[in-house]
């Protein structure tokens, strides 16, 4: 095996960085929105968050293949709404940063010769692209409903706190 450039072990940890900011964004408005009465909204943050975090922890193991440093002590700004249409449309500007650093790190990775690193990012993308697509539709549904009309559709009364 050729020896890894020090810069894709650069880009996988970028793309840490992200995923460790975008858990811990996705995770803390899952609680806002529960503790607002949003659950059915807050438990899609909520399974976002841990998809983002195993996300995290496949770019750690990468980064240790290549005898790297993963750095989880970097992060990005949190950026958390104070409405759940903030949060949607901060998600979505998010998810779409997202699809950009990947496919970005795809094709220098590609440059580097290293097709097997760029394909993880590829399908990064990918995965980022679908979730901008759900954020998207969810904010052209609060368009075209109200977003009272929306937020209604995001209680769940059969939850019983007790």
């Amino acid at each position: 095996m050729q020896p890894i450039s020090p810069r894709v072990v650069e880009l996988l940890n970028e793309a840490l960085t992200f995923e460790l900011t975008v858990t811990n964004a996705y995770f803390l408005n899952a609680r806002m929105l529960d503790n607002w009465g949003l659950p059915r909204l807050g438990k899609v943050f909520y399974d976002l968050s841990i998809g983002e975090m195993k996300d995290a922890d496949a770019y750690i193991q990468r980064i240790l293949m290549f005898d790297g440093h993963p750095n989880v002590q970097r992060l990005g700004h949190i950026q958390v709404g104070e409405t759940p249409e903030e949060m949607l449309r901060l998600a979505l500007e998010s998810e779409v940063s997202a699809v950009r650093l990947f496919n970005s790190a795809a094709s220098e990775c590609h440059a580097l010769g290293d097709n097997a690193t760029a394909l993880v990012f590829e399908e990064s993308a990918r995965e980022e692209e679908e979730h901008a697509d759900w954020f998207e539709s969810q904010l052209d549904a609060i368009r075209a409903t109200g977003v009272q009309n929306y937020l209604a559709q995001q209680v769940d009364v059969s939850v019983n706190p007790a």
